[in-house]
């Protein structure tokens, strides 16, 4: 299981790639957590959420995009959409969840 402390302005948040997901374009890549003290034990690294972009199409990559047949261009533009939007994600994850 990948696991990610993701540090933002607003709170912690733990960031786990869902195994189950076959599609990293899906909306189901990315599971979302307050970070704890509990949920975060085994986790050594914490990264800023700006630094995250980066993980972000590291994982699209990993996790691959089955079943998307368009132009390599069109799908590197869909990848990069994806990893904006989940970053916006977590961000807004982080406010609603902040203390």
């Amino acid at each position: 299981m990948r696991q990610y402390l993701v540090k933002t302005d607003h709170a912690d948040v733990l960031v786990t790639v869902n195994e189950a997901c076959k599609n990293a374009l899906e909306e189901d890549l990315l599971l979302l957590e307050v970070a704890t003290s509990e949920n975060t034990k085994d986790i050594t690294t914490e990264v800023p959420l700006r630094a995250f972009s980066a993980k972000m199409l590291d994982i699209i990559e990993i996790v691959g995009t089955q079943g998307m047949s368009m132009s390599e261009k069109m799908l590197e533009m869909m990848k990069q959409e994806k990893a904006t939007s989940d970053l916006k994600k977590i961000e807004r994850f982080a406010k609603e969840h902040g203390q």
